[in-house]
């Protein structure tokens, strides 16, 4: 169970990474951008563009890390009401459910990423392929599923052992 905590607490290290590289990118160009406009009087071919394409894939990048930490919006008015035993159980049913829904978005998307490079859609100013950005996105979703997947059967795996084996 600890070497299967390990491979995807090493995994959910590495999308967050990526996630924070993204935003900061994103920081990056906004901030190049400014001070080009404002201080050089220059502008910045392309920067709008390619932050807006990469905000998309830091959120869905983001998504898969905060799902394994369970840090996504939840509201849990009818759960602090619960017992233990219950409050599992409705996390494990909220974990399905989220599943469920995310997996069905990956598979929607994986097939937009397709329709967008036979599309062949550039961005206006530098007329960068965007297919590139949402086949990113569409991984970052995609490993969300992972992540929960794994989320999913370390509930089941602690939902079953003995008491004295969970500490």
């Amino acid at each position: 169970m600890r070497a299967f905590e390990t491979t995807i607490g090493r995994i959910t290290f590495v999308v967050d990474a990526l996630a924070a590289i993204f935003l900061a990118v994103i920081t990056l160009l906004t901030f190049s951008t400014v001070v080009m406009r404002y201080v050089l009087g220059l502008p910045f071919p392309g920067a709008f563009d390619t932050s807006r394409l990469l905000l998309g894939v830091a959120i869905f990048w983001g998504i898969a890390a905060a799902a394994w930490r369970g840090e996504h919006i939840r509201v849990d008015l009818v759960w602090q009401l619960l017992p233990p035993t219950a409050r599992k159980v409705l996390d494990l049913f909220a974990d399905l459910v989220f599943c469920a829904f995310i997996g069905l978005m990956a598979w929607m998307l994986f097939w937009q990423v397709d329709r967008v490079r036979l599309s062949r859609q550039t961005t206006f100013e530098l007329a960068l392929p965007i297919w590139p950005f949402h086949a990113i996105a569409w991984l970052g979703i995609a490993l969300c599923v992972l992540v929960l997947a794994a989320r999913i059967l370390r509930a089941i795996l602690k939902f079953s052992a003995p008491a004295e084996a969970e500490g």
